[in-house]
């Protein structure tokens, strides 16, 4: 029979160089540090997704990034966002635990990191493209008989924030019509919004997962800070194709 797989989902890690660098008044390495003892002492994971962001700005934040993502005893998928360096993630993560885009099979299961970074990006939005779509479309064809979760950083659907919306997935439509082809899709995980989302559309759960960092006001026309701490997902995947998940806030975390 097989087991449920556990996974953890980080995102918008925001790393730097400087170990006590901030973003919004957050170290983002102690945050990240934080959430990641957090998830050790509630148990192992089978598998771990940062889903973009992973540094802010610095290629020199995949160093501690490394380092911290390293012991954690289960492999790494690791997807560019738009504040990354997608030649400098691979050069220096092109090593098991880790694994840049692609896909994971596992006990019934496919999980499937996509990479919406793209070169001409000039305000932080997001692009598949049709041959990263079409590759998709053939992966999930050749897996039919998996249950498919689809994990990327931009935002396939709107956030009901203007200003945010703005910076989402400019080919969302096309990633929608690719995935409303197959059936097996149980959920889609994403970040970028530095909040927490869980809608289901069908039989399919759409889920934003917040940042291990600082958050955004929901819903807000700008991109005000929420007063919301430091946060994460954990997704147990259960072998009838089901999701449990829910959002593990960092309450009263201080740095």
């Amino acid at each position: 029979m097989p087991d449920v797989i556990r996974l953890l989902q980080f995102t918008d890690t925001h790393l730097m160089s400087d170990p006590v660098a901030t973003l919004r008044g957050v170290p983002t390495q102690q945050s990240l540090a934080a959430c990641l003892a957090h998830a050790h002492r509630h148990g192992p994971a089978d598998l771990v997704a940062v889903t973009g962001d992973l540094v802010q700005d610095d290629p020199g934040g995949y160093a501690p990034l490394e380092l911290l993502l390293d012991g954690l005893g289960a492999p790494v998928l690791l997807g560019p966002g738009n504040h990354d360096d997608p030649a400098e993630l691979r050069r220096r993560l092109a090593h098991p635990p880790f694994q840049v885009g692609g896909a994971w099979q596992g006990d019934g299961w496919l999980v499937v990191m996509l990479e919406t970074w793209f070169a001409d990006s000039a305000d932080g939005e997001g692009r598949l493209g049709p041959e990263a779509l079409a590759r998709l479309d053939d992966t999930l064809r050749a897996h039919a008989d998996r249950h498919a979760l689809v994990l990327l950083h931009h935002p396939p659907l709107p956030m009901d924030a203007p200003s945010l919306d703005e910076l989402g997935l400019t080919d969302a439509p096309d990633l929608l019509e690719v995935l409303g082809r197959h059936g097996q899709v149980r959920g889609v995980g994403w970040g970028h919004a530095h909040q927490a989302l869980d809608v289901y559309r069908g039989a399919t759960r759409w889920m934003c997962t917040p940042s291990t960092c600082f958050q955004f006001r929901p819903r807000d026309p700008r991109f005000e800070s929420d007063a919301r701490p430091p946060g994460y997902r954990v997704l147990d995947l259960h072998p009838d194709g089901g999701i449990a998940s829910e959002v593990v806030w960092l309450e009263g975390w201080r740095p």
